[in-house]
């Protein structure tokens, strides 16, 4: 069987953004984010087991 698709062009020196600087704005911006993220995941976590033993 022959394959139709072509290949793409491998782009060795395009590696994307650099990481932004650690500056102490950043760090207070990423603590945030990751305060939001453990919060959001606790409650994604804790709902169901909590509605299953309300509801069960």
């Amino acid at each position: 069987m022959e394959n139709d698709f072509k290949e793409q062009d491998s782009k060795d020196n395009d590696w994307g953004q650099p990481p932004s600087p650690l500056t102490p704005e950043n760090q207070k911006k990423a603590f945030r984010a990751q305060i939001i993220l453990g919060i959001v995941s606790l409650i994604g976590i804790t709902l169901p087991g909590i509605l299953f033993w309300l509801l069960g």
